[in-house]
């Protein structure tokens, strides 16, 4: 009897649309089931009505930063600690580590090739590969 494979769902969060976009095609070829949205307030909206396996992030939005929006995601479901990504072209200091640390959300500096996010993502749902995707 063969076990069906689950997808990882992925929440991808960027108010960048060329990114969200490409990020969206990028990862729906590796795999997962994404959603992709262009404001935090928009992934909150979509964390109460689906569950998903991990979020990604950007740090720099204009409405809501990246880290207020994992302190109101945790807040809304604890279960996604660890479960979330934060990417940014500037996780090197002392304010992001410290909430890396506190949170225990995964960091991944941009610019990143998908290949780097998939093993990230994958990890970080606890179905980590030894091979990029």
């Amino acid at each position: 009897m063969q076990t069906a494979i689950t997808q990882i769902s992925v929440l991808f969060v960027d108010d960048d649309g060329m990114v969200l976009r490409t990020m969206d095609r990028c990862l729906t070829k590796v795999g997962f089931k994404v959603t992709a949205v262009e404001s935090a307030e928009a992934a909150l909206a979509a964390v109460a009505s689906e569950r998903f396996d991990v979020v990604i992030t950007d740090h720099n939005m204009p409405t809501m930063t990246g880290a207020e929006l994992i302190e109101r995601l945790l807040s809304q479901d604890p279960a996604l600690r660890g479960r979330i990504i934060l990417t940014s072209g500037d996780l090197c200091n002392d304010k992001t580590e410290a909430l890396l640390t506190r949170t225990g959300c995964r960091g991944l500096q941009k610019p990143f090739q998908v290949a780097e996010l998939a093993l990230m993502v994958k990890a970080a749902a606890g179905k980590a590969a030894l091979t990029p995707a």
